[in-house]
């Protein structure tokens, strides 16, 4: 049975506490605040949002798949959303490979659910206008093992093997450090608002490993299935758009202090590596790191943990029945987007809400 549009609408305009302690401003301002070192390239069609908007640079507002209009129906409405996540530390760990997160992690795409859609989730994801690889941005992580520990150098016998570690050595620095970058592989499904199955691949980089040395890819990749918690001294918050007449049913859903985490994904075996070698001698490479990181390992082997924050945006006027309707939830979000281009950040008058709450504000089920 789904939830009806005046509960929602009752719940979106006052049946909660409205808080705004100290912690919760400092807290989600710093977060937020933080995310424009990690942020990917702002999407096409609007100017860098600001206040409560201004984590949200590459959202796909302007894809036409975002406006679906349709007049209210039995089934009630839908809406127009945009995520954006930025982990800022964390762990990474597959098979017996483990590096530290020390460069933000920032994950950008939007969401809609068309008026009358009775299958709200698991809702269809649009990536950012410069496609999937848009999703995820982030930069290089040193692994803790140099590439002589990776490779098992002081066991080797194999020439390919002995060559390389010889090399790594001689050369010293870069040559002998090993680093790991996370990419998208394919689009996000699964999406429940606080959970989602996410493609991705990892780079390794070094000169003497080349550019196509991987665990994971585009055809085999990773698939991590990150669920949403909320960490110590963290909370869950909405605050309304500062125009709610011009943007009405326009908020921003976030978690400050949130912990995103996995357990349950596999890792396949590192391809690829090995720069201006041969097939059979990459193959060899490849093997020898496969042996040093426990590849592949199977599940419950491998960890995810990002610690940072997590924003949704969302139009839910498609569904106000004191609207005129139809109403294009994607156009009022973009408009929102447009109009706080020049506004400072603002998070104090804020309302702290349960995670209960918080699904049910995006979901019309009871």
């Amino acid at each position: 049975m789904k939830r009806s549009r005046l509960f929602r609408r009752a719940l979106l305009l006052g049946g909660v506490a409205v808080t705004s302690t100290a912690m919760i401003a400092s807290g989600v301002t710093q977060a937020v605040g933080a995310s424009t070192a990690g942020t990917a390239a702002r999407g096409p069609g609007y100017p860098p949002p600001g206040g409560i908007y201004g984590s949200f640079t590459n959202c796909p507002l302007n894809n036409p798949v975002m406006h679906e209009v349709m007049p209210i129906t039995e089934s009630g409405g839908g809406f127009a959303a945009c995520v954006a996540g930025l982990a800022v530390q964390g762990t990474v760990t597959l098979g017996t490979l483990s590096t530290n997160v020390v460069l933000p992690v920032n994950v950008q795409f939007g969401f809609h659910i068309p008026p009358g859609d009775d299958n709200f989730y698991p809702a269809p994801v649009t990536a950012p206008l410069a496609g999937q690889s848009a999703i995820l941005s982030t930069g290089p992580d040193l692994l803790p093992d140099s590439l002589t520990t990776a490779l098992g150098c002081s066991t080797a016998t194999d020439p390919t093997i002995v060559n390389l570690c010889n090399e790594a050595n001689s050369q010293g620095g870069v040559y002998n450090e090993v680093y790991a970058l996370a990419q998208e592989a394919g689009p996000i499904t699964n999406f429940g608002i606080f959970s989602w199955t996410q493609a991705i691949k990892f780079q390794l980089i070094n000169p003497l490993l080349g550019k196509s040395c991987y665990v994971g890819s585009n055809d085999s990749p990773v698939l991590i299935n990150p669920s949403l918690s909320i960490g110590p001294g963290g909370s869950i918050f909405q605050e309304y758009d500062p125009n709610p007449t011009k943007h009405p049913d326009t908020f921003v859903l976030g978690i400050s202090g949130a912990i995103a985490s996995d357990t349950t994904f596999s890792a396949p075996g590192v391809q690829g590596c090995g720069a201006g070698l041969s097939g059979v001698q990459r193959a060899v490479v490849d093997g020898a790191l496969d042996t040093g990181a426990g590849l592949p390992a199977a599940s419950g082997t491998n960890v995810l943990t990002l610690d940072g924050s997590f924003l949704i945006a969302a139009t839910t006027a498609s569904e106000d029945s004191t609207l005129t309707q139809p109403v294009d939830d994607a156009a009022i979000l973009l408009s929102a987007f447009r109009a706080s281009s020049h506004q400072a950040a603002r998070y104090g008058a804020n309302r702290e809400i349960t995670m209960a709450q918080a699904k049910a504000l995006l979901s019309p089920r009871g």
